[in-house]
């Protein structure tokens, strides 16, 4: 029989900026930097929450998320707020292993720009009783 143990869900909020610059070329380039860069889950079920904070320009969104490995099972489908300012999604984090998102976003202007944050997964280890 394992414990039951009920405790408050793990709640990461992680702070995305996307800074415009333009390359060598004239193109419109994104530096991305997320805060925390990595997220680390120690507890089942926590709850994942990206959002875009300034000095992100208004017109930057998220557009999609993809996660691999494909065949995971640990994460929830990704919800992105209707702002497109937000994207959260819950993490069972029943197994020990890393996860690649890969955020789409988009800008006002029609540029779009893929970054790949990582979660590690390291569930509680569960009593038997």
């Amino acid at each position: 029989m394992q414990e039951n143990t009920t405790t408050e869900p793990e709640f990461d909020n992680v702070q995305v900026t996307a800074i415009p610059y333009v390359d060598e070329n004239g193109k419109t380039k994104y530096r991305t930097t997320f805060n925390p860069e990595t997220v680390t889950v120690t507890t089942h079920d926590a709850i994942l929450n990206y959002q875009l904070v300034a000095p992100t320009p208004d017109g930057v969104k998220f557009s999609k998320v993809s996660i691999k490995p494909e065949h995971s099972d640990q994460f929830s489908e990704p919800s992105i707020s209707v702002s497109g300012k937000m994207v959260t999604f819950s993490d069972a984090n029943t197994v020990k292993e890393s996860l690649a998102l890969t955020f789409h976003f988009t800008d006002s202007d029609g540029v779009e720009f893929l970054v790949d944050p990582e979660v590690d997964n390291n569930p509680p280890i569960t009593k038997e009783i």
